[in-house]
């Protein structure tokens, strides 16, 4: 900071000048004047223009020119090199101040020749910072290489358990066992390696930059990279998985084990695979087909494919299996199964609601027994044993597959609705019309009438698309209509109750290697083969 106070030589002497503001004491001014070697001085008039700090120049001592001195130049270098600073201390007498060019080979004699900063030189030299340290040449910093990097675009960290609503605990069904992946979905993208700048000291020494380590992309199987070699994607659909280090993506999600708490509930685009068995309360949905080595007891199946179930299904009321394609178990008890194709058991299908769009098939066993509950089939439905001698209440359903029957009750309601929109919509543009044709439609509806042309459009749209459906389904209704039976090779039992195409056949009475078939306009009882 600067003094409030200064020393000047003139020809005829040395001057105190002491600025009115400013934090000062005596001794400070002495000690200036023994560090210039001014030791004639006048004691009391320095002390009276400390006290008096008038601002003006009071002349304290004689000039002896012997005492004039070239002005002081002092170095310091910063430890790591890169920075000199530099305090000039003004001459005494009438000798200048340094030039630029004398304080440039001060400090080139001095070993500095890096860096130097013209700007803050010239300023010394004109008499700017005086006293003070201040920098006068910068070394080039280093600037180290950058590594290269993996930048990923999932998440490869298994997801944290789900709060439940209450937020106090942690649903332990849900652990994020499968990260599903899509066929070109971008896995990873690498950012190359950035070369490093060398840097150099104020002494001119260099200081070497560090070199960037490269890295490869962790490609491994069911994965490609772009031509670049730069970006990772998914050659297939399925899971992601790491495998020494590198990103696979498999088709097929396999679980070693039974799927409880340690694995969660599983979700994945492509078939799945269970070791063990599926415990009460969980859940799989499978892209593909669906295997299960164990038992499902009380869970939730469903899959785009195929299911099959080595062992069995004890659902305790629980259980709901579905699958677009076929279902194939050792036995089912007490559940819920939906099959787009058929469902084979090769045991029995014991108090459980099984609804097959093709054919429900229990034999392989001696026993392929259906008792209690309702199945239901599109095509037919074929076992060794159909009800008990307990007289269980089993009821058995062929002909039109319900969910067909659903959706075409569906269509029928969706269709009244829209018609009677469409109804609405022609009777106002019917109106608007003969308004246009007076000439009488002002902008408001003449706006209304494109609105209403265009939800005509979309409702005729939406009409169509529902009316080829019906037909589908109509065509497929009366296509079913010429099928339909019940097929018992062993017992059928008392009490069983059979319908086909809406029509119902309560047996009275056991019977044995039967079918049941419509035949003029009545269920009637045939041989098996039949």
């Amino acid at each position: 900071m600067d003094r409030p106070f200064k020393l000047s030589v003139r020809d005829d002497g040395i001057y105190l000048t002491v600025e009115p503001e400013g934090e000062l004491v005596l001794s400070d001014v002495v000690a200036l004047l023994k560090e210039k070697q001014i030791e004639d001085y006048d004691g009391q008039l320095v002390a009276r223009a400390v006290q008096e700090r008038t601002g003006e120049s009071v002349k304290i001592a004689e000039r002896k020119t012997d005492l004039d001195r070239p002005a002081k130049m002092e170095i310091r270098i910063s430890e790591d090199g890169l920075s000199c600073s530099m305090k000039l201390t003004p001459p005494l007498g009438k000798l200048p101040l340094p030039s630029p060019e004398d304080i440039e080979r001060f400090l080139r004699d001095h070993g500095v020749v890096e860096g130097f900063k013209a700007d803050v030189i010239r300023a010394l030299a004109s008499g700017s910072h005086l006293n003070q340290w201040v920098e006068v040449a910068r070394g080039r910093e280093v600037v180290h290489g950058k590594d290269a990097a993996i930048v990923y675009k999932v998440d490869l960290q298994r997801l944290k358990p789900k709060e439940t609503q209450e937020g106090k605990r942690v649903d332990m069904k849900d652990l994020g066992t499968v990260i599903n992946v899509l066929k070109g979905q971008e896995l990873a993208e690498k950012t190359p390696p950035v070369p490093g700048q060398d840097g150099m000291t104020v002494m001119g020494k260099p200081i070497k930059a560090q070199a960037p380590k490269d890295k490869n992309l962790p490609a491994g199987s069911g994965t490609e990279m772009s031509e670049d070699r730069m970006h990772l994607y998914a050659a297939q659909d399925g899971h992601l998985s790491i495998k020494d280090g590198k990103l696979c993506v498999l088709p097929l999600f396999e679980v070693k084990g039974d799927v409880d708490y340690g694995v969660g509930n599983i979700q994945f685009v492509g078939p799945v695979m269970v070791r063990g068995s599926v415990r009460e309360g969980f859940s799989v949905k499978a892209g593909g087909d669906l295997f299960v080595d164990g038992v499902v007891e009380g869970a939730h199946l469903s899959c785009e494919g195929n299911m099959v179930i080595k062992v069995g299904v004890r659902g305790t009321g629980k259980a709901l299996l579905e699958a677009k394609g076929d279902v194939s178990c050792a036995y089912i008890d007490q559940a819920h199964v939906r099959a787009g194709g058929d469902v084979r058991v090769s045991e029995a299908i014991m108090h459980s609601q099984v609804s097959a769009r093709g054919s429900v098939i229990v034999q392989g066993s001696k026993k392929g027994q259906i008792v209690g509950g309702r199945v239901q089939a599109g095509i037919e439905v074929v076992c060794e044993t159909l009800g008990s001698e307990m007289g269980t209440k089993t009821e058995v359903v062929v002909g039109v597959p319900p969910e067909l029957m659903e959706e075409r009750r569906r269509i029928v309601e969706s269709l009244k609705d829209l018609k009677a929109k469409m109804g609405d919509v022609n009777t106002n543009l019917g109106y608007l019309k003969k308004l246009e044709e007076r000439d009488l439609l002002d902008d408001q509806k003449r706006a209304l009438m494109v609105r209403l042309t265009r939800a005509k459009f979309q409702l005729q749209g939406q009409i169509s698309v529902l009316e080829k459906r019906m037909a589908a389904i109509e065509a497929e209704v009366e296509s079913s209509k010429a099928s339909g039976r019940v097929r018992v090779k062993g017992t059928c039992h008392n009490g069983v109750v059979v319908s086909i195409r809406g029509m119902n056949y309560i047996v009275r009475s056991d019977q044995k290697f039967v079918s049941f078939a419509v035949e003029e306009g009545e269920i009637r009882i045939k041989p098996f083969d039949y």
